[in-house]
């Protein structure tokens, strides 16, 4: 008779996610990940078949979290709706983000195929939802929204280079002054 599982295979790829993003993509390993949850590295090896499914499966569930996550943003549309959104955004990093290692990340992302297809269906649906939400642009919206996600994206760097205050805050300054300088 098989033996009864302590702990889900869920709850696992739950705990992983905060070791790999502390860890980064060449520190973490099963056997940390093991010593967190309380079960030998053969059972994770047992679960998963190696560390690169358990990743991949561990980045999956984070996406189905992250549709959840999108379904409870405001809704309406305007320049200060948009600016929230990508606020709260900002607040998945968590407190005081290590962001250096979210980059190694953000590297597997573009280089690693299944973790590449997870990366885009995030920005996807996260580009949707802000596209519905966008005001109206001197440009059309699917641009706009290219530029503002650029704009997200780099001042989320700037903030990792030279911290000032919380990310949020950061953030909501640097995306008002974009609507402010696209006229709104």
């Amino acid at each position: 008779m098989p033996r009864r599982k302590t702990i889900s295979d869920d709850e696992i790829l739950e705990r992983a996610l905060p070791l790999m993003a502390a860890a980064g993509p060449a520190g973490f390993t099963l056997a940390d990940l093991a010593r967190e949850v309380g079960v030998a590295p053969a059972t994770l090896m047992q679960r998963f078949g190696d560390k690169q499914t358990l990743v991949e499966r561990a980045f999956a569930q984070d996406n189905t979290r992250f549709v959840a996550w999108l379904e409870d943003q405001p809704t309406g549309v305007g320049a200060e709706v948009v600016v929230r959104i990508y606020s709260e955004a900002t607040k998945l990093f968590g407190d005081n983000p290590s962001l250096a290692d979210h980059l190694l990340w953000l590297r597997e992302d573009i280089r690693d195929p299944a973790l590449n297809r997870l990366a885009r269906r995030r920005f996807r649906l996260f580009r949707e939802m802000i596209l519905k939400r966008m005001p109206p642009m001197p440009i059309p919206a699917q641009r706009a929204a290219r530029l503002l996600d650029a704009q997200y994206h780099g001042a989320v760097v700037q903030w990792a280079l030279e911290p000032r205050g919380k990310l949020a805050d950061f953030v909501r300054r640097s995306l008002r002054d974009w609507f402010r300088l696209s006229g709104l």
